[in-house]
């Protein structure tokens, strides 16, 4: 049954058959001042939640490929579950009804964008997927392109997670705030000495310069994760790796292969800084000890990498559930439920 109105709070008669809860107005609302609040209580909310998953209520591709990402990344459908749901029509309309994968009225851009950051990351891995059975001559650059996509919609996921749960706590983002020409000039030094000799390389090798952050995505992060946290240093160590391996294979010249048997050998990650052309490739093929040092079997690496971004994903949003659940459901932080247009009650 939908939660009666409090006194001094109207139901809109012409809002859909909520599954919990119902629209409700103050007393002398006016029609600018946005849409209506969604009200419910937490246990009715729970209640609406506790049977859905994605092999029931997600879109299509969630259906789809839920299966082969579920076993090393269950933290996306917790995530999907606690924490986007609630932002989407699912919460106000019954199961199987047109239209429940939609925003909900008076959701903000930045609640939406997290939601949809950590969707697309999933689109990509679900592609990167798609090509580990190598079905295209293109499929093992798709398959690093993808993944590169994944690290960047990993860490600017993070990065909306980080500032909406600062905004809603009240707490401000040191690098954030306005820089002294001193801090700026520190921190662009620091830069100079970690990035500028690979960028001097970068436009003598490409003919144009490297995008200079200040600050970096990676310093706000480990801010977020406070530099102690372990999942955050196996993240940034594989994604050091992905990157420039993405770029090489994506972005440079065709890289050539070994053949060995019905085996295709490609540079390993961590040495594809001596394969930039194919020279040192054809030399070696002619190394049995290069060979089995510095080459892998392509298809096995594939399999390791997807397989080591799923679990390292897994672990990172372990931060981002319990930072946003809190928020949600234990404090009933008021900032944060204004951005879902929710307001929760006991019961």
């Amino acid at each position: 049954m939908p939660l009666a109105p409090e006194p001094g709070f109207v139901a809109r008669s012409d809002s859909p058959l909520a599954a919990s809860g119902a629209f409700v107005s103050g007393s002398g609302r006016d029609a600018a001042d946005g849409p209506l609040s969604f009200k419910t209580t937490v246990r009715e909310l729970h209640n609406t939640l506790r049977d859905l998953c994605l092999g029931n209520d997600g879109d299509d591709s969630e259906k789809e490929y839920w299966p082969v990402i579920a076993h090393r990344f269950p933290n996306y459908e917790r995530f999907w579950h606690r924490l986007v749901v609630p932002m989407t029509k699912r919460i106000e309309i019954p199961l199987n009804s047109p239209g429940r994968h939609e925003r909900r009225e008076g959701i903000a851009d930045d609640l939406w964008r997290v939601s949809y950051l950590n969707y697309s990351a999933f689109l990509h891995l679900a592609y990167a997927f798609d090509h580990l059975p190598l079905p295209l001559k293109s499929s093992f650059g798709d398959f690093y392109r993808h993944l590169g996509s994944v690290c960047d919609l990993a860490e600017d996921f993070l990065v909306c997670v980080h500032l909406l749960v600062s905004e809603c706590r009240n707490n401000q983002v040191p690098l954030l705030q306005g820089l002294s020409r001193e801090e700026y000039l520190d921190m662009a030094a620091r830069w100079y000495e970690k990035e500028y000799p690979k960028a001097y390389a970068h436009y003598h090798r490409k003919g144009k310069s490297k995008s200079l952050h200040l600050p970096p995505r990676e310093a706000l992060l480990g801010k977020y994760f406070e530099h102690r946290d372990e999942a955050w240093k196996a993240y940034t160590k594989f994604s050091g790796q992905i990157r420039p391996y993405r770029n090489r294979v994506v972005h440079d010249v065709a890289m050539g292969t070994v053949l060995a048997g019905r085996y295709q050998l490609v540079p390993k990650k961590e040495r594809i800084q001596d394969y930039g052309d194919m020279r040192p490739i054809q030399d070696a093929a002619k190394d049995i000890r290069r060979l089995k040092r510095d080459f892998i079997v392509r298809e096995e690496q594939m399999s390791d990498d997807l397989h080591g971004i799923l679990t390292l994903l897994n672990a990172l949003w372990e931060k981002p559930i319990a930072d946003l659940d809190a928020l949600l459901f234990e404090e009933r932080n008021a900032a944060l439920l204004k951005k879902y247009n929710l307001e929760l009650v006991d019961g």
